[in-house]
């Protein structure tokens, strides 16, 4: 494995998938960045999770400093050859994590959340505080082992991302992340609240899937282009 500079474990993370259509996202992107399609569809995915045991290489996990809420948005490109992930937010419940995430040119944004557990529901609410994205879900894992995704399949282009793009001023930047490979199972999600001040998405999901964690090392940032 590279050199990573941080690892995470992430907890009961909810996978919300939306097909799109590409002309409605493309504009969204930065300039030198393609959108990766599948059958012709364009797709965004939220996801709520639990991050734990955060901490540096070569450092031990720092009190207050390891645990928080996060909440993703991101949508698939290419560039180079190389598929991946573009980040629409990162919200995060956690100061200093957005703070510093902001420093590695990563779109972080201060959010009020909470996740409860009731018996075999999970709540999440996202609310950001210096902006207007919102994000209400309960969802309810199925009792099915979680297996993994086949190759070839949607549930597999979608999961299986190891790639990164962000922007930077004119600078387009690429980061990776290594992790095992997902193995997830299907669940239940009721959407209260979704609110994107840049995309209309219907309160019903195209696709959900659940995993209860995973430990993922994630790389440096790396300059490959300008936007």
């Amino acid at each position: 494995m590279n050199q990573w500079i941080m690892t995470q474990t992430w907890e009961d993370i909810l996978f919300c998938h939306w097909e799109a259509e590409p002309d409605t996202i493309q504009p969204l992107l930065p300039p030198k960045l393609e959108l990766d399609l599948f059958q012709k569809k364009a797709w965004i995915t939220i996801l709520p999770f639990r991050v734990r045991h955060q901490r540096f290489h070569w450092m031990p996990e720092i009190p207050l400093l390891n645990s928080y809420l996060e909440l993703n948005v991101r949508t698939y490109v290419k560039y180079g050859g190389v598929s991946g992930v573009y980040f629409f937010e990162l919200d995060a419940n956690h100061l200093p994590s957005v703070l510093g995430a902001k420093t590695l040119s990563l779109p972080y944004r201060l959010a009020k959340m909470d996740m409860l557990q009731k018996n075999s529901e999970i709540i999440f609410n996202s609310k950001q505080q210096f902006g207007s994205g919102e994000f209400s879900a309960a969802y309810r894992p199925s009792l099915e082992a979680a297996v993994p995704v086949e190759p070839n399949s949607l549930s597999f282009w979608l999961l299986e991302r190891y790639t990164l793009f962000t922007d930077f001023g004119r600078l387009l930047l690429r980061g990776e992340i290594r992790h095992e490979h997902w193995e997830v199972s299907s669940a239940e999600a009721a959407i209260n609240k979704i609110a994107l001040p840049y995309l209309d998405l219907p309160s019903v999901p195209s696709l959900v899937h659940y995993a209860k964690v995973k430990q993922a090392y994630i790389l440096p940032l790396k300059t490959v282009g300008k936007v």
